[in-house]
């Protein structure tokens, strides 16, 4: 036995049984595993506090283990003969110690039950009591738009065959008139505890749903489910400038709470479909206009299509393919934002040309040459 047990929680040998209680629930908030997932040295510094808390927290066991400490077991060890300077000879117990011979050891869930009373360490949430209201889960949807949709926005309904609370019992899952009696599972908590080494997690109780009691009589028409499928309109408003992949939320058209909880939300997350001739980057445009080897060297204006009418466009002499001119303020205006449009130029090259063309070309070379 080499742990001492005060430095261990951090108070004085002379501290109060409350300010133990106190040091053992911050201490264990901090290191218990399901806050460091994965960390052994925090597992390890947790036990090392239960165990400590197990001696300290028992009025019985620590007198005991304060007559272990006054005669030395945490000086110079259990070596014989070690009484006489600050020693601790086995002998006197028997032998040999264990912690087992302080009265023995509750679990560990007896000693956060006694600690943390119904109180969960990590939530707040006391167990015990009526099951509390909870909401719904969310439903996600896909929805397809064009691309001339999504730039302008628009309106979409759909059909949304979704779970709702059974007009018949109102969600309870039983038979009017029937009655209910707790649940026999989770003795009206609502939520079961399931070992997981030395802890217990808890979760919804798969007989009563969550709720803390089960029906006299089914309910006919959900089955006790307290939930029936429904087909239900809905009208999304999709707002102008989304992009793909953009999510739209309704508020409350989710699935049905429990308890008396607030229906969760649906999510839409809207596919844009794409455009021959515009691309978007952000809230700019992309577009590609051809023009002529003429145009190109001599310069133009040409007609372009932006998203709300079309435009002329100033081609610079000596224009090069690939050049990229720019339309400022015909992009996209999202959220006070303007984009812009840039317009790449082909210098389109004919594969066929007349006579006359090929005369008048090769005569443009020979002056080139000279």
């Amino acid at each position: 036995m080499s742990k001492d047990f005060y430095n261990v929680l951090g108070v004085p040998e002379n501290a109060a049984k409350d300010d133990i209680k106190k040091s053992f629930r911050k201490l264990a908030k901090q290191y218990h595993p399901d806050r460091n997932p994965g960390n052994k040295a925090a597992e390890a510094r947790f036990k090392e506090i239960t165990e400590a808390y197990e001696v300290l927290g028992d009025d019985k066991k620590r007198e005991q283990y304060d007559m272990m400490r006054k005669y030395g077991a945490f000086g110079g060890g259990f070596g014989p003969g070690a009484a006489g300077t600050g020693g601790f000879d086995p002998s006197q117990f028997g032998g040999s110690f264990r912690f087992e011979d302080l009265g023995g050891f509750g679990s560990f869930a007896d000693i956060f039950s006694s600690i943390f009373g119904d109180e969960d360490i990590f939530s707040g949430a006391r167990r015990g009591r009526k099951p509390q209201p909870r909401k719904g889960s969310d439903l996600a949807i896909n929805l397809s738009v064009s691309f001339e949709e999504s730039i302008s926005g628009t309106g979409k309904t759909i059909i949304l065959n979704k779970p709702s609370l059974c007009d018949i019992c109102r969600g309870s899952g039983e038979e009017p008139g029937s009655g209910q009696q707790i649940c026999p599972q989770c003795s009206g908590r609502g939520s079961v505890s399931y070992a997981q080494g030395a802890f217990s997690i808890s979760r919804p109780c798969p007989r009563c749903l969550g709720r803390g009691a089960i029906p006299g009589r089914p309910c006919f028409k959900c089955s006790g489910t307290g939930r029936v499928k429904e087909k239900k309109k809905v009208r999304i408003k999709i707002p102008a400038g989304i992009n793909d992949g953009g999510k739209v939320r309704l508020r409350g058209m989710g699935n049905p709470g429990d308890n008396g909880g607030p229906e969760g939300d649906l999510v839409i997350t809207v596919n844009v479909g794409e455009n021959q001739q515009f691309k978007r980057q952000g809230n700019d445009i992309y577009t590609t206009a051809e023009i002529s080897f003429p145009q190109a060297v001599l310069g133009s204006k040409i007609p372009i299509k932006t998203l709300t009418r079309t435009v002329n466009l100033s081609i610079p002499p000596g224009t090069k393919s690939g050049t990229k001119l720019r339309l400022r303020g015909m992009g996209l205006t999202v959220n006070g934002s303007q984009g812009d449009q840039f317009v790449e130029i082909d210098i389109k090259v004919p594969k066929e040309i007349s006579p006359k063309q090929k005369e008048l070309l090769e005569e443009l070379a020979k002056t080139m040459q000279d």
